[in-house]
């Protein structure tokens, strides 16, 4: 069957389609505010050249990454030692997806911005060390809530820490080398996955919080310099020296010299305990590892002590036990590495803060259900708004979780729905998105118009027809990963508050290749449902999901024209089940035309939402 000569695109307009498609405005006009608000006397930002307005133009800058090179969407900034001088560019904001901002070694001064959580909501590693920044750290800092890493340290900051500064996720807080007095807030022990803090060279005083102790991770730990007094923490199976302690008359204990006022006997008395109390439960898990009898209900229990118990590693384990107790130790192993994987692509969260979210997952916060669990809305203590997926049980349970993960994960895109977190505990697992106040299209397609008297446009309706394209077309042809969602419909088109379309529900999609050009490893699983290859029933349910949103709109005065070539358009994707020949390519085109052949400003306010 010849194709319809609408759908015939040659490959150089397929290419300008995605010129103009690809860019990021926003993140463009980003860029610019930078350079223009930083004096540049070395003019490492020369190669800042926004004349150029082809795909990912700003990926070549010095010191820009994108998330994909594709695309002027802008992942992370890094101007490290560049002689920058200024104050710091609040016009960062507009990089709505940046997670990784490195300023230091610049010549950065005045304060740290007091809307610093409102301009860099997703921010993941700040780096403005070995500036001049002066003033307090600003309370709302305590908001960042998927930081990482932040180091301030070699400024002129004054005042106190904050006490709020209790990041869940933070792993290096430095604020070395700088003017802050006052206590050290107890707080900072909430930061428990903290491996590196610095608090050395400043003014602190009090004693040091003896809740500091309960951060197992810390390797590198320093309050050098200060006015600190009082017995210091002890830091479990840490190798900390006198060093980090340097020049502070008053502390005592630990690797110093010990505390004149502490009772020798208390202290050998609730050390004998721990320790009987460690060494009894260690003796009986070996004991009962030996025990021929023992039942895996149990190991399971005993094994989820002994990761609990600092130290104890795995390769400690008894070889002497019944196979199927092996295997499940292999499991944990195997489940932990897997966990380290996802962690690559986003951020791990905690079932207690999801519970708190969510009033401990209450009926009345589901906004949405499907194949693979319930959606809840989730609202945090700093304010924050997420949609929480508590997933499902079923035989494809793990691998529909981890296909989500690698797919938004790795792939960001302004028509795919942003992936921020992940929670795995007790054999419970939960996706954590960006929450879409707008719902499903489904919804607004067949309830929510009855319910708030509201009905969608045609003007609307091809807008978001043009993004759902978009996206489909990206994830076919991206260089990153080549992904065919499989299960795309009005249910899986999630809109938000600009009413822009964002795909979702991954979880049966088959990723077909990676950027090494050899299959995925999640590409074994290949959903029965279709004789079609993958890519073409992607097409073919976009062509029926086309025909629901045209369905209302046949009689609409004044746009006939537009709603029969949708129609057509639409036709060609069903037709793809005996001829197999239409792309999602040459579909996002056509259907992008049809926008294009309009004399008003659909256009330009289209590509504005990108």
């Amino acid at each position: 069957m010849e194709r319809n000569s609408s759908l015939r695109l040659p490959m150089l307009g397929v290419l300008l389609c995605f010129a103009i498609s690809n860019a990021l405005p926003s993140d463009v006009n980003c860029l610019r505010s930078i350079k223009d608000s930083l004096q540049d006397p070395r003019q490492i930002l020369s190669t800042w050249n926004f004349s150029d307005n082809t795909p990912g133009f700003v990926c070549s800058f010095i010191g820009v990454g994108c998330w994909h090179d594709q695309e002027n969407n802008v992942l992370e900034v890094s101007l490290r030692d560049g002689g920058l001088r200024g104050s710091f560019p609040t016009g960062i904001s507009y990089c709505t997806s940046i997670q990784n901002l490195d300023l230091s070694g610049n010549d950065i001064s005045g304060p740290i911005p007091i809307n610093l959580a409102y301009v860099l909501p997703y921010i993941v590693s700040l780096d403005l060390s070995n500036n001049n920044l002066s003033g307090p750290i600003p309370s709302i800092i305590s908001s960042l809530y998927f930081l990482i890493l932040l180091k301030l340290d070699d400024n002129h900051i004054t005042g106190q820490i904050p006490p709020q500064l209790s990041l869940d996720r933070i792993k290096v807080l430095s604020v070395a080398n700088n003017s802050l007095s006052g206590p050290i807030p107890s707080s900072i022990a909430k930061c428990r996955f903290l491996t590196v803090l610095r608090l050395d060279n400043n003014q602190l005083t009090g004693q040091i919080p003896l809740e500091l102790s309960q951060l197992d991770r810390i390797v590198e730990f320093s309050v050098a310099n200060n006015r600190l007094s009082g017995p210091v923490p002890t830091f479990s199976f840490s190798n900390l020296t006198a060093t980090s302690y340097a020049k502070n008359r008053g502390l005592c204990g630990g690797p110093l010299s010990r505390c004149k006022n502490k009772d020798d006997e208390d202290l050998f008395l609730s050390g004998f305990s721990i320790g009987l109390s460690v060494s009894t439960t260690l003796s009986m898990l070996f004991m009962s590892f030996y025990w021929p009898t023992q039942s895996i209900s149990k190991m399971r229990s005993y094994l989820f002590i002994i990761k609990k118990l600092k130290g104890v590693k795995y390769h400690l384990i008894p070889t002497k036990i019944p196979n199927q107790q092996i295997l499940f130790i292999a499991e944990n192993v195997t489940e932990e590495s897997k966990i380290t994987t996802m962690e690559k692509y986003v951020c791990r969260m905690s079932l207690a803060e999801l519970e708190m979210a969510t009033n401990d997952f209450d009926y009345k916060k589901v906004i949405g259900f499907g194949n693979m669990g319930l959606m809840y809305k989730a609202t945090f203590l700093n304010g924050l708004t997420l949609a929480v997926k508590r997933l499902h049980k079923f035989e494809t349970f793990e691998k529909k979780f981890l296909l989500e993960i690698e797919i938004l994960g790795r792939l960001r895109h302004a028509n795919l729905v942003p992936l921020l977190g992940f929670c795995y505990e007790m054999e419970k697992k939960f996706l954590v998105y960006k929450y879409m106040s707008n719902g499903t299209l489904h919804q607004w397609l067949h309830s929510r118009p009855q319910v708030e008297g509201r009905k969608m446009g045609w003007t609307l309706r091809l807008r978001i027809a043009v993004g759902i394209a978009r996206g489909l077309a990206w994830l076919h042809h991206n260089n990153v990963l080549r992904v065919a969602h499989l299960k795309m419909s009005s249910n899986c088109v999630l809109l938000d508050d600009k009413f822009e379309p964002k795909i979702s529900n991954f979880g049966d999609s088959n990723i077909l290749m990676n950027t090494s050009g050899t299959p995925s490893s999640a590409s074994n699983y290949v959903v029965p449902h279709s004789n079609l290859d993958p890519y073409k029933e992607d097409v073919y349910r976009f062509g029926i999901l086309l025909l629901e949103l045209v369905s209302e709109e046949k009689g609409q005065q004044g746009f006939s024209n537009e709603i029969y070539e949708a129609l057509r358009i639409a036709e060609n994707c069903i037709q793809t089940h005996n001829d197999g020949e239409t792309s999602m390519l040459q579909v996002y085109q056509a259907i992008r035309a049809i926008g294009n052949a309009r004399n008003d400003d659909f256009v330009a306010t289209y590509v504005e939402l990108f």
